[in-house]
């Protein structure tokens, strides 16, 4: 089996905050797919978009060093299990997937987190969420996951409302198969208070929300301790967090 590849790569995990199904702070082993159906204002792989134009992908040769070799796409599944493996330091969290966005390619996402699974690896999805057909197929095999709820300022697609109801869909089938997840909402200093308590109404008893301002952080503190405010009124006060890029500050991938 093939899938369009990104990159492999072993590293924190530097986002999530502190909220229950958050890996934050964990090392894991990052599997990046190649493609993404939305085209967010903000996006940080960027390059990665556009699957026809990854013509390779690349894998950290020794944990932690930032050094790599490439192979062409599309990629052997095996050959991604042997990169994971390679990269296995014995402290890891988890298997992160992400993008792009991983569940455009579900069914050999499906192959790798069985595989995953098999040898004794949980499994960690990093998804926007908009395709919760696709989701289903795979929840079962979820252990913890990230579930974007895109606002307005995104800028994702026309259509942002509905993209945000299929999201909060695809948290609801996660949590139903027993998965730890969490809803990300990136804001920006034009996001809507009102937006906020929307979102904040649709996971209310789902699911808790960390709200991470957009890198480089625009928004004061004072706007970003009011959506905190405004999001925590609903869903409680000990079911919203605040999450950063702290990978970055690391300087690491």
């Amino acid at each position: 089996m093939k899938l369009i590849m990104a990159e492999v790569f072993n590293s924190w995990q530097g986002e999530g905050g502190s909220v229950e199904g958050s890996a934050f702070g964990r090392r894991q082993i990052f599997v990046r797919f190649a493609g993404c159906d939305l085209n967010c204002a903000w996006c940080d792989s960027r390059e990665y978009i556009d699957p026809s134009r990854v013509s390779r992908w690349r894998y950290e040769v020794e944990p932690f060093t930032a050094k790599f070799e490439y192979k062409p796409n599309p990629a052997e599944l095996e050959d991604v299990v042997d990169a994971v493996l390679r990269l296995d330091t014995g402290d890891i969290h988890s298997i992160s997937y992400t993008g792009g966005e991983p569940t455009l390619q579900v069914k050999p996402l499906k192959a790798l987190m069985e595989r995953m699974k098999s040898l004794g690896f949980d499994n960690f999805l990093e998804t926007h969420g908009g395709l919760p057909e696709l989701i289903e197929e795979v929840a079962p095999l979820t252990d913890y996951a990230s579930v974007d709820i895109k606002d307005e300022t995104a800028r994702a697609t026309e259509d942002w409302r509905s993209l945000v109801l299929r999201e909060v869909e695809s948290i609801r089938i996660l949590r139903e198969a027993g998965v730890k997840v969490y809803a990300k909402l990136v804001v920006t200093p034009e996001t809507k208070i009102e937006n906020v308590r929307w979102y904040a109404e649709l996971l209310k008893g789902l699911a808790p929300l960390v709200i991470q301002p957009r890198e480089p952080i625009e928004i004061c503190q004072r706007r970003l301790m009011d959506l905190y405010r405004e999001a925590a009124l609903i869903l409680g006060r000990k079911n919203v967090g605040l999450s950063f890029q702290v990978h970055k500050y690391l300087n690491v991938l």
